[in-house]
């Protein structure tokens, strides 16, 4: 009620911007081949790519170009602008990306341990054409006493940061591409989510057998019920932290396209209630339903269409990590604080999503802050 009441207060986004309505029929025909609302003409063809850009979705809007008329199309020299950036560029670094996890995969399990694959890839291989996913870096988890061999074990392929070691995961680089190696799934603000989705995903990666094929590469990844809770919960982090894109919201979507009939809601629901993200689960899902034109799986309630159009907003607003709206920077104590009050505007801005994640959030970046800060007195 409280984080309700300050959005209200909020300045909108207009989510009518031509642009921006154009940008979601396009994706709309790329993941769920609806022919509905495409546009007719193209008054700044080039602000929807950039618009695109900051959303990290300029593949769809490409592939999505295929389904409109010949003759409604932007000129030839946008479409090829437009194509030379996803498929000289993206693809090719997505085609790397999937080299590395084969060596990376193979690496470990030459040494005897057991990685789970997430996000990345692994969600990109869901997509209409997975090389056109905008690619981020490799993430994957192995089980905290495995962290330092699994280190060594990059190191001698790689490189490996060993002064660099997050709160959930360290840093390693191989054939240039960033490795994450994750002791720790992710870092949740709330303690009990926090240790709750840590202790399902541990226990996720002694026991799964869930594979799929990256590329030509055979790998383990999260289990379809506790990935799609996995999302949620990063896309909860993403709103918070940095700033959402429409990425994530299509690797979402595109698990429930994929996925559903795999997924065990009964212990779904179950996961949500124990991390406290079912209002986050219900608001991304409806986003899905009423602005990516994903098959209506559920029915919501007029202040959940409500929250997810302030979602849609904030997300044209902000931007796949915040690119349109902040540049996080921290090479000095100013920038630091410039940091902490753009995380607690976000905080009061967005905190109808997820309220237990909104309300720690202030205190734990205080504390990390503080600590950090501590160590390096010493």
């Amino acid at each position: 009620m409280f984080f309700s009441i300050l959005a209200f207060f909020d300045m909108r986004v207009n989510i009518n911007n031509s642009e921006f309505k154009s940008l979601l029929s396009i994706i709309s025909s790329s993941l769920f081949h609806l022919q509905k609302d495409l546009p007719t003409e193209w008054p700044d063809f080039e602000r929807i790519v950039k618009l695109a850009e900051n959303q990290a979705v300029q593949g769809l809007l490409l592939d999505g170009l295929e389904n409109v008329p010949i003759n409604q199309r932007p000129s030839i020299p946008q479409i090829l602008g437009l194509a030379g950036k996803v498929c000289q560029l993206m693809e090719h670094v997505n085609r790397k990306h999937i080299d590395v996890i084969g060596k990376v995969n193979a690496a470990l399990t030459e040494a005897g341990i057991k990685a789970v694959f997430m996000k990345g890839q692994t969600t990109g291989r869901r997509w209409p054409n997975p090389l056109h996913r905008s690619p981020g870096d490799i993430d994957f988890l192995v089980a905290p006493e495995d962290f330092e061999k699994t280190l060594d074990v990059l190191a001698s392929h790689g490189a490996v940061n060993r002064n660099i070691k997050h709160e959930h995961h360290g840093m390693a680089f191989m054939d240039g591409v960033q490795l994450e190696p994750h002791y720790k799934i992710h870092n949740y603000q709330c303690p009990s989510t926090d240790k709750v989705i840590n202790e399902l995903a541990l226990r996720m990666l002694n026991t799964t057998d869930c594979k799929a094929l990256i590329g030509e590469h055979e790998v383990y990844v999260l289990p379809p019920t506790f990935e799609s809770v996995f999302l949620i919960s990063h896309i909860v982090n993403h709103i918070y932290e940095e700033g959402l894109g429409l990425r994530q919201i299509v690797d979402y979507a595109m698990l429930l396209k994929h996925e559903y009939e795999r997924i065990d809601w009964q212990i779904h629901d179950d996961y949500l209630k124990r991390i406290r993200m079912k209002r986050a689960w219900r608001i991304v899902t409806c986003l899905c339903q009423d602005y990516l034109g994903m098959q209506s799986l559920w029915s919501f309630t007029d202040k959940e269409h409500k929250w997810a159009e302030r979602l849609v907003a904030d997300v044209m607003h902000v931007g796949n990590f915040g690119r349109a709206a902040y540049v996080f920077r921290h090479d000095s104590t100013w920038h630091q604080l410039q940091n902490y009050l753009w995380v607690f505007r976000r905080v009061f801005k967005m905190g109808f999503v997820c309220p237990s994640e909104a309300m720690w959030w202030p205190i734990s970046k205080l504390l990390r802050f503080s600590k950090k800060s501590i160590s390096l007195k010493i």
